[in-house]
């Protein structure tokens, strides 16, 4: 599965790799994390609705590192 980056509104601003882990990067101090522990911690950091769409999209797998996650998010630019 890959991501593709998601606009917001009319503001046309993409879901970036950077915006998703200042959201979640804290997360990966403890053990792996599956796709609802992503969600969680993404809402916890009072993440925006598209960057909650967007992990979502991840398959339901445990990931140990961050970069994991752009095996099956590639689409999604680091930064804009």
């Amino acid at each position: 599965m890959s991501g593709q980056p998601i606009p917001v509104s009319n503001a046309e601003v993409a879901v970036t790799r950077v915006e998703v882990i200042d959201h979640i990067g804290q997360a990966f101090a403890g053990a792996p994390l599956t796709r609802s522990d992503l969600l969680a911690a993404a809402r916890l950091g009072a993440a925006r609705p598209e960057v909650l769409e967007l992990l979502g999209r991840l398959p339901d797998r445990r990931f140990s590192r961050p970069h994991e996650l752009w095996v099956d998010l590639r689409d999604v630019p680091i930064e804009l």
